[in-house]
């Protein structure tokens, strides 16, 4: 056999280079092939070869427990409806431009369905509108995008009705009255989930004469602190405060008990593990939980019925509940099954 010496090693004779120069047109032949076959593979209905869907699920973030309840819910929904399920997402709910660039990498290995959770809407609009260019139906949970009219539907916690509850629990329980001082300390200004939970409270209180104190804490628990503070300065007389979410709700806490006011009833939103624990300690009155098991669960059922071309609801309300001390246990022990699944 002829060599021929180069610096960069040892290049073989032209003829074993036209031989292996035939063996890859046939590999490359063969991938093209098996590809095709691949997609011939699947039914009318989007079914791959052993009968299974594959649907890609990117959220926000994998590593809060709130996600993780989201992932329990979707890992047990693909146990039960028999298909293939790859939860995915960034390591914080921060990272959408790394959020958008998952959901292309689904998109590119060919799944039959997504669900997504977008984190920026605005950022992730384009490439779920390549998905439904591409013929893969799109469920939005969580957090919906307005502009995204080819979802196959939203799942989520409808806000308002839920910021409704917390104001007609103060209403039923707390004794409200006119001329009451309610303290609303909410996530950032022109944020649609927290303006529909603001309203919403305010709205089931609107027969009442009430003045409310409504206080931006960017969703930040150490602002929360220093607002509640702020505000009990000059008002010593506050009847109830209102939190938009358990991060604010115990930064709250945290004011009143600063300054000796603990014992103003305190109602937080979310349904987290340390937004529950604080209604068991009794630091929160109530709390509105939200239900991400479920936004997860009817998110690949909703998929599965849009894969077969069965007719879905364009938005599904996975629930909200008041959590008090009277049922408070009971839900701590299903949020903990939820996540001792992952």
């Amino acid at each position: 056999m002829k060599y021929i010496y180069t610096r960069g090693g040892i290049v073989m004779g032209r003829k074993l280079m036209n031989v292996i120069s035939i063996i890859l047109l046939i590999f490359l032949a063969a991938c093209t092939s098996d590809e095709t076959g691949t997609e011939g593979n699947k039914s009318n209905n989007g079914a791959n070869k052993d009968g299974a869907y594959d649907i890609g699920v990117v959220l926000m973030s994998v590593n809060s427990e709130y996600w993780q309840m989201h992932m329990a819910g979707s890992y047990d929904a693909a146990k039960d409806f028999g298909v293939n399920v790859d939860v995915l997402g960034p390591a914080d709910e921060t990272l959408f431009e790394e959020q958008v660039q998952i959901v292309e990498d689904q998109i590119a290995s060919g799944v039959d369905a997504l669900v997504v959770a977008p984190s920026l809407p605005e950022a992730m609009l384009p490439v779920l509108t390549k998905a439904t260019e591409k013929g893969i139906p799109v469920v939005l949970a969580d957090a919906d995008v307005k502009e995204f009219e080819d979802k196959v539907t939203f799942i989520g916690t409808e806000n308002y009705e839920a910021g409704k509850l917390a104001g007609q629990y103060a209403l039923e329980n707390l004794n409200i009255k006119d001329g009451d001082k309610i303290v609303i300390i909410r996530g950032q200004l022109g944020a649609k989930v927290h303006d529909e939970r603001t309203e919403g409270f305010q709205d089931a209180l609107k027969d009442l004469q009430l003045e409310f104190i409504v206080q931006d804490a960017q969703s930040d628990r150490v602002k929360a602190v220093n607002i509640m503070e702020d505000i009990l300065t000059s008002n010593s007389d506050i009847k109830l405060v209102f939190a938009t979410s358990d991060a604010m709700a115990l930064g709250a806490y945290q004011g009143l008990e600063n300054n000796g006011k603990e014992d103003i009833p305190l109602i937080g939103f979310d349904g987290t593990p340390d937004g529950l624990n604080a209604v068991q300690e009794g630091k929160l009155i109530a709390n509105i939980a939200q239900d991400p098991y479920q936004m997860g669960y009817m998110s690949i059922e909703s998929a599965i019925k849009a894969i077969k071309g069965e007719e879905v609801e364009k938005r599904i309300d996975s629930g909200a509940e008041v959590i008090t001390k009277e049922n408070v246990k009971e839900k701590i022990q299903k949020v903990n099954g939820y996540l001792s699944r992952n």
